[in-house]
């Protein structure tokens, strides 16, 4: 079912997988080449909110020339909050960083494996492992020594830590308490933006992009779909 396109939506959008296709290099995922402009087109007229895993100052990089207004965003699945194109603030406590610091120094050896530096966190990639299965074995293992101040999350072939607490869901619910006289749309495609599915209120567009279960009540098939989607409101 195509979602529908309120009247007066409150835009969240993922990066990865929504305004931009998943790559095996996370430093390439570039945005669809027409996202800069739709967005900013969607910026005269509603609020946009871009709800991502990544560091915000990664983001705005990968806009490159072609950054789009200064939007409000979330980054690191809630532990920043800003907008694009400015220096974030940060809400990591000092326990949850010695903790991330200690996990980092007992990442797997392995071949293939990729550490994503997010300045205050980070996300381990296996995509490019030769040995997936053996590869997630030993991150879950790894992933069990986490303290009580972090939780694994496990995305596409990626794993990271978070707070205790902190989700995209919990930021986006806050955003949507500022704008009562909004419907909010979310769209994402991976296992952190369910919390964001299921934080939402049942007046909400949530849309997941691409296959897989999930808790949202629509779904559209990739990035392009997408783009074409966010048109709709302009």
């Amino acid at each position: 079912m195509t979602p529908p396109h309120p009247e007066r939506p409150l835009l969240f959008l993922d990066y990865d997988g929504t305004l931009a296709p998943i790559v095996d290099d996370p430093a390439a995922a570039y945005p669809h080449a027409d996202a800069p402009d739709v967005l900013a087109r969607l910026h005269e007229r509603h609020p946009v909110v871009v709800v991502t895993g990544r560091h915000l100052d990664d983001v705005t990089a990968l806009f490159g020339a072609a950054a789009p207004p200064p939007l409000r965003a979330v980054g690191l699945h809630g532990t920043q909050a800003g907008r694009l194109g400015e220096a974030p603030r940060n809400t990591l406590s000092d326990e949850a960083a010695d903790a991330l610091a200690t996990l980092r120094a007992r990442i797997p050896a392995l071949d293939g494996l990729h550490v994503e530096d997010k300045g205050p966190t980070f996300a381990v990639h296996y995509r490019a492992v030769a040995d997936e299965g053996d590869a997630l074995a030993q991150l879950r293992a790894w992933a069990d020594g986490v303290p009580d101040a972090l939780e694994p999350v496990w995305g596409k072939k990626v794993v990271e830590l978070r707070p205790v607490g902190t989700s995209k869901g919990v930021a986006v619910r806050r955003i949507a308490a500022e704008h009562p006289d909004r419907t909010p749309v979310y769209l994402g495609d991976d296992v952190t933006d369910e919390d964001a599915f299921a934080a939402l209120d049942a007046d909400a567009v949530t849309v997941k992009v691409g296959e897989g279960e999930t808790a949202a009540r629509y779904r559209l098939p990739d990035v392009d779909a997408v783009v074409d989607y966010l048109r709709g409101f302009l």
